[in-house]
């Protein structure tokens, strides 16, 4: 009876994967003729706000089949709030609600979710303990991750601060490089079984290399800030998606 749920589960989640992929080619063959021809497809707001229900769907409909519950459970959280980002940055960047503050408040529910995703990635960070110690030199890796980001945060810092967003750029900076070198730690430290631990690494990598593309759009960096705002949905998608698969 467990494997028949299991596989109906399963079915499941590949049948919502295999939409999500059709709508993804959808806007993205949309984005690139709008940009070509020097506009913005308005088709594309939905088109992007179903792909992300379509990974909050996933996330919950692979939360059961994950041995650790909890660790799925968070996922699908973490999933839930990212829609709920997603849907506020949406409507700021298509121009439906221009006021800052909702762009701000889109920034803010991914903080949560971005550290709900990197508990569950590091399956509590329990790694850390062997024996009853605390292990000091699993600190090295981390920091392969925090310090080029200090480095970046400081390059970046005063454009942050011109847009208003230093404040919100820490803090959510910080929680992506969590997010990053937990993924790359799942592999690292062998977390999960090794073909999931190698989506969360890929995922976290797409979503991380897509906010550095985003951060060149929110500081209106002239030329690129127009490819940017096409681009960031071309990796945020598939990234988000290997993780919902993890």
């Amino acid at each position: 009876m467990n494997n028949v749920s299991s596989e109906k589960k399963s079915l499941t989640v590949n049948a919502l994967s295999l939409a999500l992929v059709c709508v993804y080619i959808a806007f993205v063959a949309l984005d690139i003729i709008a940009y070509l021809n020097g506009g913005v497809s308005g088709v594309t707001f939905y088109l992007k706000f179903l792909a992300s229900f379509l990974c909050t769907a996933i996330a919950w409909a692979a939360c059961s089949s994950e041995k650790e519950n909890h660790g799925g459970l968070l996922r699908a959280i973490a999933f839930t709030l990212t829609f709920l980002g997603d849907a506020a940055v949406l409507l700021n960047t298509y121009k439906i609600m221009s006021d800052p503050l909702v762009f701000k408040i889109g920034g803010y529910l991914f903080v949560p979710a971005l550290l709900l995703i990197s508990i569950r990635s590091a399956k509590g960070f329990g790694f850390f303990i062997e024996g009853g110690r605390f292990q000091w030199k699993k600190i090295i890796f981390p920091l392969y991750f925090y310090v080029p980001f200090i480095v970046l945060l400081v390059s970046v810092g005063a454009g942050l601060a011109k847009v208003g967003l230093l404040g919100l750029g820490i803090v959510y900076g910080i929680c992506l490089a969590t997010v990053l070198w937990t993924g790359w730690e799942s592999l690292h430290s062998r977390l999960f079984p090794h073909k999931n631990a190698v989506l969360i690494a890929a995922g976290s990598t797409l979503v991380f290399v897509m906010e550095l593309i985003g951060l060149v759009y929110n500081l209106h960096v002239p030329v690129y800030s127009d490819i940017a705002f096409f681009a960031t949905w071309i990796l945020y998608t598939p990234g988000m998606l290997l993780i919902a698969r993890s």
